[in-house]
């Protein structure tokens, strides 16, 4: 609901302040007092466009302020458009003009695009004649509107239809991009065979890299290394005179002596292990020695082969592992062409069957709704009725689609017709008046409860009904007031005297300069106010006895 109202050098408004109660709400006062005034400052915060033609004279800027009330289904959807609202938190919109035409909108003090504060303020508030804004003659909005009078049940069906169109989506998503692979694929299979058959072609071993730069190492090198063998064989065998006669001699002549005490023992233990070892390494230096060959032939093998290996290398990987690794994952893509056949297959198939059971869950949604439709029909026609439209019709047009939608596959749209023997027409295009403002209030007695706009501002819909109909009207206008907020301009002294709060509207002439001001209206200034609506200036006691009564009436 909305709780403060503040408008500032709007037109002949210098600055304005209101503060609403819940419930209906009525501003009412002379002809020309600036009561449409007020409605172009609430235009402003619900999107309208701005012009500088709306300045007060002289004024550096005009801005309308509103705080508003918001219930948690507000909440959430202004959540969803990305305005973060905490529980119980209030919501400030506001819009600022300056002399040069530069127009800002904010809320909650975040600067937004006028398109997205009309979308936030169309889940607030609902203006009757100004049709861009009203949310029933939205025809986007009617099969909102009749699915939340649905049951548990169809709630149920809906909820099943929109978890199936899900699975639905997801499968076509899967398919799409199973066959862009395929697609991708196809196109590269070529080039992907002949890299796979030039990297099988070299035959590749995992860890062989490092045997092979050892092999050639060895290879390049064994004449210097069987250069070097040999000469650690020559001085380690120095003909009858050789380490190893050094060694044994030395070993005989501690064996003599190894009886004298233990110390002799160890060092002739110690000698003969040295003996052996040198003995061992002697030969196996010899082993080396014949092991290493000069082979040009193997050497031009292994450089050929590591040859390969590099070039392999420059196109696929820093590593045999990797150029393996490339092949394999290559391989595998190819390998999928063949099954992104069969998934498809699988998919194709499950779609299949999810596009039957959409279509079962649409019919039976629109069996529900065309049943709650006969429901909103029948009491509808008995609300015009009540309005005195005795010949008006409405109807629920539910027209089946072929699409498959998220609220199913039906168009809704809701029709009317207001004279006998007229046919009948979209409610969009209704005529204006007595009559929209009558077939609006009946639309809100039945869909206020359910429409989640908490804020219902009515223009003069008494103009051009009276008597027992702009009776019913105020009459209906309270009983909307219990579920939602109403502001309701009006020059009738009924729907003023239904109000549970009412404002009172003035042109008055300060320091030479036309100025509208708006103040509230206690129980006592209601009565003459209401007297004054009945009779004009001239009251009689009748008069205000009658105004009396009207506010006294239930």
């Amino acid at each position: 609901m909305l709780r403060e109202l503040r408008i500032e050098n709007l037109a002949i408004i210098e600055k304005l302040e209101l503060e609403f109660d819940e419930g209906l709400i009525t501003l009412t006062g002379e002809t020309g007092a600036g009561k449409s005034i007020i409605l172009s400052g609430i235009n402003l915060l619900i999107g309208e466009k701005a012009s500088i033609e709306m300045l007060r004279d002289g004024a550096e800027y005009l801005m309308a302020e509103g705080i508003f009330e918001a219930s948690e289904d507000q909440i959430h959807e202004l959540r969803e458009m990305g305005i973060e609202v905490e529980e119980g938190e209030e919501i400030i919109v506001r819009r600022q003009l300056d002399k040069n035409g530069r127009g800002k909108a904010f809320i909650n003090g975040r600067r937004i695009p006028l398109s997205s504060l009309r979308e936030v303020m169309g889940t607030l508030v609902d203006l009757v004649g100004q049709h861009s804004h009203q949310m029933l003659l939205n025809k986007g909005n009617h099969i909102k509107l009749l699915d939340k009078f649905l049951k548990e049940e169809a709630e149920g069906v809906r909820r099943s239809l929109e978890l199936t169109l899900d699975e639905h989506n997801k499968i076509d998503r899967q398919i799409k991009e199973i066959e862009d692979m395929k697609k991708e694929l196809q196109e590269k299979k070529e080039f992907y065979e002949f890299q796979i058959q030039e990297i099988n072609s070299v035959d590749l071993v995992r860890g062989e890299e490092d045997d092979l730069e050892e092999e050639y190492k060895k290879l390049f090198n064994a004449g210097k290394i069987k250069e070097n063998l040999a000469e650690s064989q020559g001085l380690l065998k120095l003909g009858e005179v050789n380490a190893l006669s050094f060694i044994y001699n030395s070993k005989r002549c501690l064996e003599s002596v190894a009886k004298y005490g233990s110390e002799f023992e160890e060092v002739l233990d110690r000698l003969e292990k040295l003996y052996y070892e040198l003995e061992d390494t002697i030969y196996n230096i010899e082993n080396i020695d014949s092991d290493i060959e000069i082979d040009e032939f193997r050497l031009n093998e292994v450089v050929d082969r590591l040859d390969k290996i590099n070039n392999l290398k420059k196109k696929y990987g820093f590593t045999i592992d990797e150029i393996l690794d490339y092949r394999d994952d290559i391989q595998g893509k190819l390998d999928t062409l063949d099954e992104g056949n069969f998934e498809i297959k699988k998919l194709l198939k499950r779609k299949e069957e999810l596009h039957t059971s959409y279509w079962e869950y649409a019919e039976e949604l629109r069996t529900y709704r065309q049943e709650k439709a006969d429901e909103i029909e029948a009491n509808l026609g008995g609300e015009l009725k009540f309005l005195n439209m005795k010949d008006a019709r409405f109807k629920v047009a539910i027209e089946p689609t072929k699409s498959m939608g998220r609220s199913g596959a039906d168009a809704v749209e809701f029709l009317i017709s207001t004279n006998a023997g007229q046919g009948l027409k979209p409610l969009s295009k209704i005529a204006s008046g007595g009559e929209v403002s009558r077939i609006m209030l009946a639309l809100k007695s039945i869909f206020s409860s359910v429409d989640n706009v908490p804020i219902l501002i009515f223009d003069e819909i008494d103009t051009g009904v009276g008597g027992e109909t702009v009776r019913k009207i105020a009459s209906k206008l309270k009983d909307i007031g219990r579920n939602s907020q109403v502001v309701c301009i009006t020059h009738s002294p009924a729907i003023a005297s239904k109000a549970h709060q009412q404002f009172y509207i003035e042109k008055q002439n300060i320091d030479e300069r036309t100025v509208t001001t708006v103040r509230g209206l206690d129980p006592e200034e209601r009565v003459l106010e209401i007297a004054r609506m009945l009779a004009g200036e001239n009251l009689s006691e009748a008069v205000v006895e009658h105004a009396r009564e009207l506010l006294e009436e239930e």
